[in-house]
Formats: structure tokens, sequence, C-alpha cells
């Protein structure tokens, strides 16, 4: 616990003393939900819309807050909400370099060795194979992403990058267990909103950019303007690798530059760093290499789809930056496992066809997958997929044109239709691919889709990957691709065997 007297705040427009007590504060929180006696509440505007945190003050102060800091926009927006005058209520003017002060006070211990990585494709995998490697050398670690918070602590998140005040306890928790490691997962929107300002990265990953998050963002210049930012906040003792095969990867790459960071790029382009290269390539295995440094270092991998190879290459990279021998990485990449939901291999059907899950949801993402599928398809290439609610529009119909491009058979289905239309989302995805069979139920089009595939078919899910539920308006509905296509495959399997 720390005093307040103790932080050394500088408070503004503050007249005579301080009229409360000189409480004993336990932490600090963002979120008036995740309050706890003693806490500091800090409220900030909010991101998305007009409004301000310091609207939730009385709610917080209930929940057992200690104390509030925000800035003259949150007090003004607390008095229209008759602000308790029982609330201790500090003021400060730059509150975000005050919640970085904060965070640093209560959290300070962090694992030595800190990977951040950004891009709309990728981050997870290169997270989770990173991870892989770690735990191979008996090294502990912790991951923050889209899969929730992994490793040394297991933990669910509602975002892929959490706010700064859980990101800076989860790093202090990771190194009380141990892990010298920590894998982060960073967002565009957490570089817009500062949530992981004040992390000491040992190691900055830069995947790849393509359309997404547009509803937020509105254009792919400030889409790329905020992954572009991540290079204010970090020291230039941060190692940056860049996937150079990638057109925003080059431009990060020349700003990374011009500043001084010291860069190592990566790809199967000649003008790589570390070049990437695939010999050989099955529906089961790959044979690459990796040329650095003058070295070459020949493996296998379960890892199918250049893509995954890029991932790969960036997690073994990352490693090395850590302080791991490249050569004997290597060795350990055949044991490596399909994260859950990408390119994930659910079974085959007894007629021979293969089923795969995936959470390609951008038109990147889905030609790099269906590419990658389409070359090891021998008969049909068979996909189901939709498209999300309330989230960039503008990528249906290209999506469903890339679909169109390389599939033999396409169900288009509902995703997470949340507060729109679901049958208006369909048909902007099937303005792309007129000739794909609308079916609105995810289940029955998924279970369609199997019944329909035979020898040396490929049948893909692409969209909802890991996810564990459906978003309907207001309710989440228990829904797992993998679960639906495994079902799938054993009715299918009773059918002809009985």
């Amino acid at each position: 616990m720390i005093r307040l007297s103790a932080l050394n705040i500088k408070e503004i427009n503050r007249k005579g003393k301080w009229k409360y007590s000189d409480p004993e504060l336990t932490g600090v929180e963002t979120s008036s939900l995740r309050i706890e006696n003693g806490h500091i509440f800090v409220a900030e505007p909010s991101k998305t819309k007009n409004s301000h945190g310091a609207t939730f003050c009385n709610q917080a102060f209930k929940k057992g807050a200690s104390l509030v800091i925000s800035d003259i926009e949150g007090y003004q927006y607390a008095l229209t909400r008759d602000l308790n005058p029982a609330v201790p209520f500090l003021l400060v003017e730059n509150l975000g370099g005050t919640l970085d002060y904060i965070c640093e006070k209560f959290y300070p211990e962090k694992p030595k060795f800190v990977m951040g990585i950004t891009g709309t494709n990728g981050k997870t995998s290169v997270v989770n194979f990173s991870q892989q490697l770690i735990e191979q050398k008996n090294k502990s670690c912790v991951t923050v992403g889209t899969l929730g918070v992994g490793g040394v602590i297991n933990l669910t998140t509602q975002n892929t990058t959490p706010d700064q005040p859980f990101i800076y306890r989860i790093l202090q928790m990771a190194k009380s267990k141990g892990a010298n490691y920590a894998l982060l997962e960073v967002s565009s929107h957490a570089i817009a909103q500062r949530r992981i300002n004040g992390v000491a990265f040992k190691v900055f990953c830069f995947t790849n950019l393509s359309q997404d998050h547009l509803d937020y963002h509105k254009d792919m210049e400030t889409y790329f303007q905020s992954k572009l930012s991540i290079l204010d906040i970090l020291s230039l003792d941060t190692k940056i690798i860049v996937n150079i095969d990638d057109e925003y990867g080059k431009l990060f790459f020349a700003k990374a530059k011009s500043i001084g960071f010291k860069i190592e790029t990566i790809g199967f382009s000649n003008i790589a760093n570390v070049k990437l290269r695939v010999h050989q390539g099955t529906s089961d295995i790959q044979l690459i290499e990796i040329i650095k440094g003058g070295q070459n270092y020949r493996f296998r991998t379960n890892l199918i789809g250049k893509f995954q190879v890029h991932n790969l290459g960036m997690a073994l990279l990352t490693c090395e930056t850590f302080g791991f021998e490249l050569a004997e990485l290597v060795n350990y990449c055949n044991f490596l496992k399909p994260v859950p939901g990408r390119l994930e291999f659910v079974g085959k059907t007894n007629l021979g066809a293969s089923i795969y899950i995936d959470f390609a949801h951008t038109p990147d993402g889905l030609k790099h997958l269906l590419e990658t599928l389409r070359a090891l398809t021998r008969g049909q290439l068979i996909l189901v997929f939709g498209a999300g609610g309330e989230r960039d529009k503008d990528k249906r119909k290209p999506m469903g044109a890339i679909a169109n491009k390389y599939c033999d058979l396409i169900y288009v289905t509902d995703d997470n239709p949340r507060h729109e239309d679901a049958a208006f989302i369909r048909q902007q995805i099937i303005q792309g691919c007129p000739s794909a069979i609308e079916i609105a139920d995810r289940s029955e089009a998924i279970t369609t889709a199997i019944n329909e595939a035979s020898f040396n078919d490929i049948v893909i899910i692409a969209g909802k990957g890991h996810e564990q539920e459906q978003v309907v308006k207001d309710n989440c509905f228990p829904f797992s691709d993998f679960e639906q296509a495994s079902t799938a495959i054993e009715l299918m399997e009773k059918i002809v065997s009985g």
C-alpha cells in the first residue's frame, strides 16, 4: 500500500489545504467495474464516444475507491452526475502522464525480456510460437493477446490489449511467478489509447497491415499512422523486427531507420536481412530455410503456408533477441503446435475430406489463407464464412470476391452480427461472390459444407477461429466452429456406418 502523500502527485486548481485524510492506496484502475477497496480510480475521456469515465465516479466510490483522479473535463462530467461531495477528487493537468507514473509506482516489477507485436494479421501466431519456443527451453513466460492471458497466468480478457493498469499488474504478477519473458499483442487501438505506454520492450515486431478496423480509424492512412506512432514511445534500445515483404512494412522500416532504431528485416524478398525459403510443402509439413549472417538453417515444421513461415521466422528472431541460439531454436520447430483457431486441423471425414478452422476475418488474412489451401487442394476447396457486424463494412464485398477467386464452393453464413441486420451483412458479402450459397444458421452451414465434401476436398471454416460464442444483439450464445465441425464429422460417420 502507498499513502497518497507519498505519491507526490501535482494537482491543479486546488485552493487551500487538502480537505480529506491521507488514505492508504492499494492499486489503480481505469475501469469502475474492477474497483476494489483502496483503489485509485483514474477517470479518462472515452476513446470511442462523446463521454467521460468520470461519470462513474460515484459508482467507483461505492465499490471502495479511496481516490478519484481526473482532468478538468472529467470534473465537469462528474458534476453533471451530482458528484458525491464525499468523493476525494484530485485534478491533474497531464492525466496520461499521471497514470503512467502511478502504474509504475504500484507495479514496478516486470519481466526482463518483453516483446510487443503489432500488425493486422499474425500477432497471435507469433506470440504463441515464441511462447512454445521459450517453454521448450524450460523457461517461464506470460502472454497477453487475442487468446487472453496465458503462460504462468491464465485469464480471459475483453480486448486484445487490455488497459494500462491491467498490463502493468499482469507483468508484475508474472515476475512474481518467476517469469522473465512477456509477449504482448499490441493492437492499433492500444497504441492510440496509450495502453502500453511505459512498458520497456526489448523487441518490437511489425507483421503487416491490411484493411481492418476502419470503423475506428476511418481510412488506411490513419490506421497506419496509429501503428507508426508506437515508434514515438519506444526506447532506441528496442530491437525492431519488420516483415519487409509487406508494403507497409517497408514504410515502417524506413521510418524506424530514420529515427535510429536497430532493425532486423525478415521475408522472402532478397532485400531482407533474414531471408526465408520454402523448399517443400504439403498439407502436413514444410521444409523451411532461414538464411542469416551467412548461415543457413534448414528444418521441418508441421505449420503450413507462407504466412506461417513469416510468423515462425519472427518468433525465432524474437527469441534470438532474448538471448537464445538460433541454431538450437530451429531444432524445436518440428514440435510446434498450431495456434488454436489458426489453420487448425479438425479432422478428416470418412469420405476423405480434410476440415480446418481459421480466424481469418480480413481481406488480406482470407487471401493468404485461401492461397495456401488452394495450392494444397487436390479436390474442391470449400469455404464457410461470414463477417462481423458493427465493424468495417467496406471489407465485406472484397472478402466475397477473394472467396470467389480461390474457392470451388462457398457458403455465406452469420459470424457475429451484433446489432446489425445479419441478412444485410450476408448480402454485402455475396455481392463479391454471386454464386455463393446463403445459409444464415452457422451450424447448418458448417454441417452442409462438410456433408458436401468428398475425397481430397478441403473445407475451411473462417472468421471465428478460437472464439467460443456468437454475439447476436445483446446476447452471447455458446458457439465453437471446432466443436460444430467435429460434431458434423461424427454424425457423418454414424450415417455412413449405420
